[in-house]
């Protein structure tokens, strides 16, 4: 669009004004919402790319909180056994033949650790399974899919009774064992079954079951209700370091326990996922990048300017030709007026419609009857009374009511 001469540009507020302009509790209410979603929003993305490698949760004997079972492996290592802290898949781990396998309260479970279960079992190895089971078939494949036992919330020991189970029967896995102390872990109890026979018993139910005998007698499958006579908490409680003993074997058995399915080894997301090396190789060329992006930030900006630039309003280009012209010496006015003078009266007495050599009196009379204005024809008629302005605005008139210039 073509803006004509003389018409001013539409002013409009811009983006700073209009900030300076917001009252002061509106800023701060702008800015406290836009720090807390950008942080969000770098947060964010810094999480998705750097990632995070999973903690471990659980009863884990990396633990050595009182929830954690790191007093049990060293319980079993200082008897003799040989202990093992896979953070590998079971699939991968590949226990040794005839150990003993703890999957203690995991947080995670697939088929393939299924499929190594029945491994370890048919390798003559023993299973010990504590708390919720993370997969029915699991328990089909420790105890046999039609005398599986069943888990449930239903604590083993009665509100308001002894924490404590008592060992049932005669199993190798009780030997030397009168109670189990379960403080702290009564949640869950199991619902026994013909082939798979109780062996620890509280006042509200069974709490641990054993079966599938080895040709030696004992129990290859052994399944807690809950890990808390396990915990580092619980171990030194009653029988429960015997009761430890026993479920690992003799000394003669390696033990392993599953630290894969505690969070344990699991690949991290984002850049936690990469190896080292990668990562420093990442930083390193990240921090170039940053380096080459300053030293090249001179060099930016708009191509061209974001507005065009406009010609100033008439008015303002009139007064400052004007105060230009009063500020001429009284020779230069002079001689720029004669100019204007001998082009206004050409003007003045073609209007006027006679002569342009008649007397000043006649050529203001006839241009009077013709209907110029007197403040058109004084500066023409008498210039020695007249200043530029006066005379410039009298041939401006004269040229726009006579039909242009000579």
């Amino acid at each position: 669009m073509t803006i004509p001469w003389g018409v001013e540009h539409e002013e409009r507020p811009t983006v700073p004004e209009r900030w300076r302009a917001t009252p002061l509790r509106w800023k701060v209410v702008v800015v406290a919402v836009a720090a807390i979603a950008a942080g969000q929003v770098v947060l964010g993305l810094a999480g998705g790319i750097v990632g995070s490698t999973p903690a471990g949760s659980g009863p884990s004997t990396f633990d050595t909180s009182p929830s954690g079972t790191a007093a049990l492996a060293q319980l079993l290592a200082d008897r003799g056994h040989t202990v093992v802290r896979s953070a590998a898949p079971l699939a991968q781990a590949a226990p040794p033949a005839g150990s003993t396998l703890f999957v203690i309260d995991p947080s995670s479970w697939t088929s393939a650790d299924t499929s190594a279960v029945a491994r370890v079992l048919a390798a003559g190895g023993r299973v010990v399974l504590t708390g919720q089971p993370p997969d029915a078939a699991l328990v089909g494949t420790m105890f046999g899919a039609r005398g599986r036992p069943v888990w449930s919330m239903t604590p083993a020991v009665a509100p308001g009774s002894l924490p404590e189970v008592a060992a049932v029967g005669s199993s190798p896995v009780t030997a030397g064992v009168t109670s189990v102390d379960v403080a702290g872990a009564a949640t869950g109890s199991i619902r026994a079954t013909g082939t798979a026979p109780a062996i620890l018993v509280g006042s509200g139910g069974t709490f641990a079951v054993a079966g599938r005998p080895s040709p030696g007698g004992e129990p290859t499958a052994i399944f807690l209700a809950s890990s808390g006579p396990l915990t580092n908490a619980g171990l030194d409680q009653s029988d429960n370091a015997a009761f430890a003993l026993d479920l690992a074997g003799g000394a003669s058995h390696p033990v392993v326990f599953d630290e894969y399915d505690h969070g344990y080894g699991h690949q991290g997301n984002g850049l936690a996922g990469l190896p080292v090396w990668w990562q420093w190789a990442l930083g390193t060329a990240l921090l170039a990048l940053l380096v080459w992006v300053l030293s090249a930030s001179r060099r930016f900006g708009p191509v061209e300017p974001q507005e065009r630039a406009l010609i100033p309003p008439r008015i303002a280009y009139a007064e400052s030709v004007a105060t230009l012209l009063a500020s001429l010496p009284a020779e230069r006015q002079a001689e720029a007026l004669g100019p204007l003078v001998h082009e206004g009266r050409t003007l003045l007495s073609r209007r006027a419609g006679i002569p342009a050599a008649s007397p000043d009196g006649a050529l203001a009379a006839a241009a009077a009857a013709a209907g110029v204005p007197a403040e058109v024809t004084r500066p023409i008629v008498d210039p020695d009374h007249a200043d530029l302005v006066a005379a410039g605005r009298a041939l401006a008139w004269l040229e726009r009511h006579t039909g242009g210039t000579t």
